[in-house]
């Protein structure tokens, strides 16, 4: 485990007992019956417009409660992620509204085609986790996030997180899942989603969005609950202001969560990004939201419980320099942190645009910040290794490019650029594709390779099951 980037436990604690207040003065804003029920029944207070107030006791006995370790199955049943401090993962974004077209490499409107191409990109690629990157505007509200998630079950069997608008949605990936998986028993013992659950900031708990997060506690499904607490929008304008309220928010639902199960499966964090003054617009590519990734990272440490974050994302609308520049401070505060679930991996566009290139891109960069972060090798084997070495070269028995020592370990310990990073000479320069052109022959690829998808039994009995919606 490595230590808080920028809130220490003296920092955390003055941060949490902020959070605590804002629970207990200002409170929360329900919209839910049986939600209300259970806070009162535990302690909690009505003030005099109606706002729900915590107490510290119940927050401190909740955390308490609450498991470190929350373990996400992939498709097949198979242990996949293990939530938890220290672990570390990375996956897409989710809804979308445009996508690049591969025929023309333009941009256009978000179709169903979209989804599954996407995701089997991601599929080969390294990505931990998936999202659906995309929300097409073509499809049935009463089955979209169904459709969605069809889409990418059938395409991948990597554990995912999914986003909903209504209880139904999550009924119907419910459903889904149990198809692909097996059984609603199989899907409940082994869960292959984390159910994407936010509060309205600031400090709102909407009754469609308790619905649904009541739901899956009952059900045994993981959720995170991750207000969209950006700074000068729906939070503070400052950075700490919005990780106060945040965590207040989430610590909000997490109480809630264990008084309706007390083996409720809970992933802490918020999303304080910062806005843009000019365009008045939510700023994925700001350095404030990378900031508090690590912030609300350095809080799950201090709780012990897994975080949620944001990474290698940008506004910019083409991958340029501006996106890369802005994905990489990301990706490094989010590995440096150990942000649990960096989520938003290649969004482009203030989350608006998904081009296939950027998911390439963003992979290997995130390969690359781990290798740049990666613990050095000081042990006393290491150095006599590494002094032998040095004797032999330096009395000409050997050179460096062909000692032993370069051919077993290079491998290991270098990071080795992929194709379509340039690494010649300039006389050879030339001849070399531009790199966004080298990116779209990755991304080809890639669709080549793709060999993992579900069993066309039950591809048929999931289309069978939307039919019939």
């Amino acid at each position: 485990m490595k230590t808080p980037i920028f809130l220490n436990e003296e920092l955390a604690e003055k941060v949490h007992k902020a959070s605590i207040k804002v629970l207990e003065k200002t409170g929360v804003d329900l919209n839910h019956e049986e939600a209300e029920e259970l806070y009162l029944k535990a302690g909690a207070k009505k003030d005099q417009d109606g706002r729900i107030l915590i107490p510290e006791g119940l927050i401190e006995e909740a955390l308490e409660k609450a498991s470190s370790e929350v373990q996400l199955y992939d498709r097949e049943g198979n242990p996949s992620l293990l939530l938890k401090d220290g672990n570390n993962y990375f996956g897409p974004g989710s809804d979308a509204l445009y996508n690049i077209d591969l025929d023309s490499w333009e941009i256009r409107d978000t179709g169903i085609e979209d989804i599954e191409r996407n995701v089997k990109i991601a599929d080969v690629l390294d990505f931990d986790f998936i999202m659906s990157m995309g929300l097409p505007r073509d499809i049935d509200s009463k089955k979209l996030y169904g459709t969605i998630y069809s889409k990418m079950i059938i395409n991948t069997s990597k554990p995912m997180v999914v986003t909903s608008t209504s209880l139904e949605d999550v009924k119907q990936m419910q459903d889904i899942a149990s198809i692909a998986m097996g059984g609603k028993d199989v899907f409940r013992e082994k869960p292959q989603f984390l159910a994407y659950m936010e509060p309205i900031s600031p400090l709102q708990m909407d009754h469609g969005g308790v619905e649904r997060m009541l739901y899956c506690i009952e059900n045994d499904i993981p959720i995170l609950y991750a207000a969209g607490a950006n700074s000068g929008t729906g939070a503070p304008i400052t950075s700490e202001g919005g990780v106060i309220q945040g965590s207040a928010e989430s610590l909000a639902g997490l109480v809630l969560a264990l008084l309706k199960n007390e083996n409720a499966k809970f992933v802490y964090g918020a999303n304080t990004a910062s806005m843009d003054m000019k365009k008045m617009i939510v700023a994925y590519g700001s350095p404030e939201w990378a900031k508090t990734v690590a912030m609300y990272a350095d809080m799950g440490k201090y709780y012990n419980l897994p975080s949620w974050g944001t990474a290698a994302c940008s506004d910019a609308f083409e991958l340029n320099a501006q996106a890369a520049w802005e994905a990489q401070e990301s990706i490094l505060l989010a590995v440096m942190s150990e942000t649990t679930m960096a989520h938003d991996v290649g969004y482009l566009g203030h989350g608006e645009l998904y081009d296939p290139r950027m998911l390439v891109l963003t992979d290997e960069m995130i390969k690359r910040a781990r290798h740049i972060t990666a613990s050095v090798d000081m042990s006393e084997n290491s150095i006599e290794e590494n002094l032998q070495v040095i004797d032999e070269v330096s009395r000409g028995k050997e050179i460096y490019p062909s000692h032993n020592q370069t051919f077993k370990k290079f491998r290991d310990v270098l990071w080795l650029p992929p194709d379509y990073v340039f690494k010649g000479l300039y006389r050879e320069y030339g001849d070399v594709e531009s790199f966004n052109e080298l990116l779209k022959e990755e991304v080809y690829q890639a669709l080549e390779k793709h060999n993992n998808r579900l069993s066309e039994d039950k591809v048929k009995e999931i289309k069978n099951y939307l039919s019939d919606i």
